[in-house]
């Protein structure tokens, strides 16, 4: 009788991980979308297909990235979870979904991309002053 009820258990205890799990994963999707990672996404594969001269057709990349951005979304899941609670998540969504949400979520690749050349500008020149240190 023991035996039925522990296999139960650990079936249901299965699915509800399962199902809060993939509830996670469609937060986490939509919450991606709204904040601008899955357009992100997109223009990084883009320029990826650009790069290679435009070597593979559209029509065979595309399943492929579809394949791929589930496995990232997949390995992003235990991450985010860490660190932002399902009901952050949808905060975020609805903050997202505001007139400066929206302008944040469609100006941060501008800024993202303008930030690494500064950053780069920044880093040759804090490493000259680091060499001119280590030469005295």
């Amino acid at each position: 009788m023991k035996k039925p009820i522990v296999i139960l258990a650990l079936i249901v205890t299965f699915f509800t991980s399962h199902s809060q799990n993939e509830s996670y994963k469609d937060v986490l999707l939509e919450y991606m979308e709204v904040q601008g990672s899955l357009d992100s996404f997109n223009n990084s594969i883009d320029q990826m297909s650009q790069m290679m001269g435009g070597q593979i057709e559209a029509d065979k990349l595309k399943p492929i990235m579809d394949e791929m951005f589930l496995s990232l979304v997949d390995a992003l899941v235990p991450v985010y979870k860490n660190h932002l609670s399902i009901q952050d998540l949808k905060d975020g969504i609805e903050m997202y979904k505001t007139p400066i949400g929206k302008k944040i979520a469609q100006k941060t690749p501008l800024i993202t991309q303008e930030t690494m050349n500064v950053s780069m500008q920044w880093g040759m020149e804090f490493s000259s002053k680091i060499q001119e240190l280590m030469q005295k």
